[in-house]
């Protein structure tokens, strides 16, 4: 099992869609995923049609000894999608919840999360403080999805002098991911930056600016299901790879098959809901 934490500094890069869209490939190819919402403005929580459920995440941090981890078990639901559960989180959710910075991890391995889960994703709120803390103890791996702008590579510099120096176990960055690409020269340059303080660190794929991500999110819908050939979802097929070594053309065959399943459900629903609508007028 392994554990990832997305993280930024930095507010407004893409965290949440970027976790929300690998966790439901990750499910999508079989892989069985737990994702938390470590942040108080939910929006993972949203994503997933879960809003906030009790008890949640900061019911866990403000618990102590083994209290914490028969909440923490009690705070695992389903999703739509089989094999993805979700820790959703509150708007109340702030570092003063957190008693313990290893409280995260111990849950995870007292409960033997490693028997039931291939990959847990922890949605990080932006900065790098006690809140942060916690998901990084409990991580093997951290991404970094970002915006291409000055403030934004700075900001990953400064993160990174952070993890070394107050985390002694963290290896650091795993992985950057550039997002909202557009394909400007000044971008370009941005990325080539990046490749130069961070050598090996930085994806090849790139997240484009697409408009089909808001859409996903304020109608509830799920990429591969809905949009597979959007231009988001064949550059998320691209970095699955990547970050998780899967083969491209064995992941969009699956993705395909299960798309054509739920839409065949969808509308096999659909023609049911009009028969009873119409033998009840």
């Amino acid at each position: 099992m392994k554990t990832v934490s997305i993280l930024n500094h930095k507010g407004g890069v893409g965290k949440t869609t970027f976790t929300g869209c690998v966790a439901q490939a990750l499910a999508l190819c079989g892989f069985r995923v737990l994702v938390i919402d470590n942040d108080s403005q939910h929006n993972l929580s949203a994503m997933f049609g879960c809003g906030v459920q009790s008890p949640n995440i900061r019911d866990v941090y403000r618990a102590g000894g083994s209290d914490a981890l028969h909440t923490f078990l009690k705070t695992i639901r389903k999703t739509e999608i089989n094999d993805l559960h979700i820790v959703t989180a509150p708007n109340v959710l702030s570092e003063s919840d957190i008693r313990d910075p290893l409280q995260l991890k111990n849950c995870i391995t007292s409960c033997r999360l490693d028997q039931h889960y291939d990959y847990i994703l922890i949605d990080n709120a932006p900065g790098m403080d006690r809140l942060q803390a916690v998901s990084i103890n409990a991580s093997d791996k951290i991404f970094v999805p970002t915006e291409l702008k000055q403030f934004a590579i700075d900001g990953i510099v400064e993160m990174e002098k952070i993890l070394t120096y107050r985390f002694s176990a963290c290896s650091g960055i795993s992985k950057i991911i550039p997002n909202f690409y557009k394909n400007t020269k000044r971008q370009n340059t941005y990325i080539a930056a990046l490749n130069k303080l961070f050598p090996g660190k930085v994806t090849k794929t790139v997240i484009p600016a697409d408009p089909v991500f808001d859409e996903l999110i304020t109608e509830e819908k799920i990429l591969f299901l809905h949009r597979l050939y959007s231009k988001g979802a064949a550059f998320y097929l691209k970095i699955m790879h990547e970050l998780f070594n899967l083969n491209e053309d064995e992941v969009w065959e699956k993705m395909l098959e299960k798309r054509n399943r739920r839409l065949s459900e969808d509308a096999r629903e659909r023609f049911y809901k009009r028969r009873v609508q119409q033998a009840q007028k």
